[in-house]
């Protein structure tokens, strides 16, 4: 009996320790991760958002951002079905707005009572993606508008390959394909420890030898640059992205708006400095979003060329130490959106 009770002693101050061990470890990151954890694997998208979940991402420098989902797994509050008008965005972690509050987003900022903006875009998706999810949430929601993003530093390289082959989930982490990858082993309580554990993940950066968020890199500027010809190379359009936005157009059966979003390098030359790196002249990879842009209008799609929008905007336009959008630059969005929508 004394025996016992001194081994339920020794559990009891191991499950306090381990207590006060992890919520210091979550106060040290104030309750944030360097990414975003709250992804479920999907058969068909590669991945999606977990439905009602939230959580906490904190940014290279320390910036805190809240993510909640709706029950539909989508950022931001239920959508509301009443308005007269409503819009569907579709994108990648652009638009969902990844490392800003909520509140700044786009979404957000072109919302109002007589306007619905339901926001569909999750991190990872590509146009494929953008296309299937019309398909899925348009006969439900009837749309009136549909806004369709091209992301220029990733769409181009994933507009013909399904997410579902490039990406999927381990823990609610995203983590991409590959020959070699594991399926991890399960046991009781792995989704709180793996997934959201701030203590375990402190163990598991020591482990890998690496400390906090990685700094933050140009995205794909090689690529783009390297295979321009072939990125443009398209058999029915100017551009290879064209036959998605049409594809998204006839599944909606709605107005639409199309855009491009850019680079930060391409909007302004100064962004390389959060990169380290020399400035390079891009001006010949625009062609990609012009490309796109003109075969919109070419089929009778609205159009916003965004570089302007977002040269004004600058500096400032996007975050210092990420290439995502800063709140100054969704708000330069939605102000030029404004001109396009009842």
């Amino acid at each position: 009996m004394q025996k016992a009770r001194r081994s339920l002693v020794v559990l009891g101050s191991l499950v306090v320790a381990l207590g006060i061990a992890e919520s210091a470890a979550a106060a040290l990151r104030d309750g944030a991760f360097p990414y975003l954890n709250i992804f479920q694997a999907d058969a068909d998208f590669g991945v999606r958002l977990r439905p009602d979940a939230q959580t906490a991402v904190r940014s290279f420098s320390g910036n805190v951002t809240s993510v909640h989902t709706s029950s539909l797994g989508f950022r931001g509050p239920e959508w509301v079905t009443g308005a007269a008008t409503r819009v569907l965005l579709v994108g990648d972690s652009q638009m969902f707005g990844y490392n800003v509050d909520f509140d700044h987003t786009i979404a957000a900022r072109l919302t109002h009572p007589e306007r619905a903006v339901f926001n569909a875009a999750v991190p990872s998706w590509g146009p494929l993606e953008y296309t299937a999810i019309v398909r899925e949430l348009a006969p439900r929601y009837r749309p009136t508008h549909l806004i369709f993003v091209a992301n220029v530093a990733n769409d181009w390289l994933e507009s013909e390959a399904p997410n579902r082959l490039r990406t999927t989930e381990h823990d609610g982490w995203l983590v991409a394909r590959h020959p070699d990858l594991q399926t991890p082993l399960d046991f009781p309580g792995r989704d709180f420890l793996m997934g959201r554990s701030h203590l375990v993940y402190a163990f598991r950066k020591v482990a890998s030898h690496v400390g906090g968020n990685a700094p933050p890199r140009a995205a794909n500027v090689d690529q783009l640059v390297q295979r321009l010809d072939e990125l443009r190379a398209s058999s029915t359009h100017r551009s290879r992205i064209t036959r998605h936005l049409l594809a998204a157009r006839d599944a909606c059966g709605c107005t639409v708006i199309a855009t491009a979003l850019p680079l930060d390098v391409q909007v302004y030359a100064g962004e390389w400095a959060k990169y380290g790196t020399r400035p390079r002249n891009l001006r010949a990879t625009e062609v990609l979003a012009r490309d796109f842009l003109a075969d919109a209008e070419e089929h009778g799609i609205d159009t916003l060329d965004l570089l302007p929008v977002l040269r004004a905007a600058s500096p400032g336009a996007f975050l210092a130490d990420d290439y995502h959008l800063s709140p100054t630059g969704h708000r330069a969005i939605a102000t030029a959106l404004e001109g396009h929508l009842p």
